[in-house]
C-alpha cells in the first residue's frame, strides 16, 4: 500500500516508517518543511502542517491507499477535529484505512483491575481531556465507508527515547533515580518497534470501527523502571518517590499527573485477532542493557545486523549477571562454550577447560551473593571476526537493594565470546580488579 504518514519524522513515526517499508509498503511522509531528510525510508514526501488543517487540502490523493495519523494533537479540539476531517474525507466510500493514534491515558486510573481492555470506558486525565471525542469522531467514519481504526499505545520505550529517557536524564542530573506520585504506580508499556509492527498489522488487517491497545507489558511497577533508569544513567541508588505537586514544578501539572498515573492495561486483543507478537525486551531490561546505555563498537560496519549482534552480546552479559546474582550454577555454566574455555578469576586463579570451570563454580557460587552482588555493563565490543568478539565489561559491587558499595573496588571483566549455532558463548574470560 501507499501510506500517508503524519508525524513521520518523530520518535514513533521513524519506527513506523522502517516497519512499513520492511513490509513492502510505500511511505508518503507529511512534513512541515521541505528541508532535506537524508536516510529516511520514505517513498515520497508532502508538505503540510497538522496544526493548520487548511494546509492538508489535497494531500490525500486518489493513489493514497491508507492514512496513519501519528502527529501529536494540537491542544485545540476544533483544530484536531478539522485535521481528521481533512484526512478522512477523501477516503469515504473507498474502504481504505484511516488509523488514528491516541493513547492509554484516555482510560484514566484503572484502580484495582488486573487489566482493562479496549471495551473499558474512557476517563481521561487532563492532558488528554478531549481525545476520546476525537477517537469517536474517527470511529464514526466507519459508517462513511472508511476503515477507521484507533490505536492506543502504552508508554513507549526503546531506541533510547520516549518517556523512560526522561527518567534517565533526571537520574543523571539529580544523582538519584526518581518516580512520581505514589509508591505503587504502574505503567503499561510497549517497545517502539513492537508498536510499529502493530501499526503495520492494523493498517493491513484491522476491521472498521475498532480500537486496539498497543501494550506489551500491562503494568510495570514504575519503581522498578526508575531503578533501571538509574542504572542506565550510571546512578546505583534506591529510587525516591517524588510527590506529584513537586513533580509539577519540573514538568508542569498536566504532565506530572500523567507520570503519576497508575494503570494496568491489556493488549491481548491485538495478539488474538491480528496476530501481533510483541517480543522485544521489556522496558526494565531495555533500560539496563539496551538502547539507553551506549556501547562503543569496533571492527564491524554500522547497521541493523551489527546492532542485533551487540544486543545479543548484551543479553549474554545480562544472563551472566542474573546467574551470578541468583547463584544459578547450571545457568551460569550454560553460558560457556563446551570446547576448551578458559577463565582467570578475580583472584587470579586460572581455570582451563569446561570441567575445571564447572567444578570451581559449583564450589564457590552457592552462597557467594549472601551479603552482596554485582552488576555488569557492557562498555566496548571489538568484533575480531563476525563470530568472535572481545568485550569489555564494567562490574560494580552492589548491595541487594541496588546501591553501590563504595568501599569495594570495581571489576573489569574481559570476555572473548564465540558465536556457535547462532548463540554467543563465553570462550575465554578474565575478571580483573580495577585499581585507581
Amino acid at each position: 500500500m501507499k501510506v500517508l504518514l503524519t508525524g513521520a519524522t518523530g520518535y514513533i513515526g521513524s519506527a513506523v516508517t522502517d516497519h512499513l517499508a520492511a513490509a513492502g509498503h510505500q511511505v508518503v511522509a507529511l512534513t512541515r518543511g521541505a528541508e532535506p531528510q537524508p536516510g529516511r525510508g520514505w517513498h515520497a514526501r508532502l508538505v503540510g502542517d497538522t496544526a493548520d488543517p487548511a494546509s492538508l487540502a489535497g494531500v490525500v490523493t486518489p493513489d493514497i491507499e491508507a492514512v496513519i495519523h501519528l502527529a501529536p494533537p494540537s491542544g485545540d479540539v476544533d483544530v484536531d477535529t478539522a485535521v481528521v476531517e481533512a484526512l478522512a474525507a477523501p477516503l469515504r466510500g473507498t474502504g481504505r484505512p484511516f488509523v488514528y493514534t491516541s493513547g492509554v491515558w484516555v482510560l484514566g486510573a484503572t484502580g484495582g483491575a488486573q487489566e482493562v481492555g479496549e471495551q473499558a470506558p474512557t476517563d481521561p486525565i487532563d492532558i488528554v481531556g478531549y481525545r476520546p471525542r476525537i477517537e469517536q469522531r474517527v470511529l464514526a467514519e466507519a459508517a462513511e465507508g472508511v476503515r477507521a481504526v484507533v490505536v492506543r499505545p502504552g508508554i513507549v520505550y526503546g531506541r533510547g527515547g520516549g518517556i523512560p529517557a526522561v527518567l534517565v536524564d533526571r537520574a543523571r542530573v539529580q544523582g538519584v533515580p526518581e518516580y512520581y506520585g505514589e509508591e505503587g504506580v504502574r505503567w503499561p508499556t510497549v517497545h517502539v518497534d513492537d508498536l510499529a509492527e502493530l501499526f503495520v498489522a492494523v493498517v493491513e488487517r484491522a476491521g472498521a470501527g475498532t480500537v486496539w491497545h498497543g501494550v506489551g507489558e500491562s503494568a510495570v511497577p514504575v519503581r522498578d523502571l526508575a531503578r533501571a533508569a538509574g542504572r542506565a544513567a550510571g546512578v546505583l541508588a534506591v529510587p525516591r518517590v517524588v510527590p506529584v505537586e513537586q513533580a509539577a514544578e519540573v514538568f508542569g501539572p498536566l504532565f506530572a499527573d500523567a507520570l503519576a498515573l497508575d494503570q494496568s492495561v491489556g493488549g491481548g486483543a491485538a495478539r488474538a485477532v491480528l496476530g501481533w507478537r510483541p517480543e522485544r525486551p521489556g522496558v526494565v531490561a531495555e533500560l539496563v542493557s539496551g538502547s539507553y546505555r551506549p556501547v562503543e563498537v569496533f571492527g564491524a560496519p554500522g547497521g541493523p545486523q551489527t546492532d542485533a549482534e551487540v544486543t545479543a552480546i548484551r543479553r549474554l552479559v545480562a544472563e551472566i549477571e542474573h546467574a551470578q546474582q541468583n547463584e544459578l550454577v547450571d545457568r551460569f555454566l550454560g553460558l560457556f562454550r563446551r570446547e576448551d574455555p578458559v577463565w582467570t578469576t578475580g583472584h587470579g586463579k586460572r581455570l582451563s577447560g569446561f570441567e575445571e570451570i564447572a567444578a570451581f563454580t559449583r564450589k564457590v557460587l552457592p552462597g557467594a551473593a549472601v551479603e552482596s552482588t554485582a552488576v555488569y555493563d557492557v562498555e566496548r565490543v571489538l568484533f575480531l571476526r563476525s563470530d568472535v568478539a572481545a568485550v569489555n565489561v564494567r562490574q560494580q559491587p552492589v548491595r541487594h537493594d541496588g546501591t553501590r558499595i563504595t568501599d569495594r573496588p570495581e571489576g573489569r571483566p574481559f570476555y572473548i565470546l564465540v558465536k556457535e549455532d547462532g548463540a554467543w558463548r563465553v570462550g575465554a574470560a578474565q575478571n580483573t580488579v580495577a585499581v585507581d
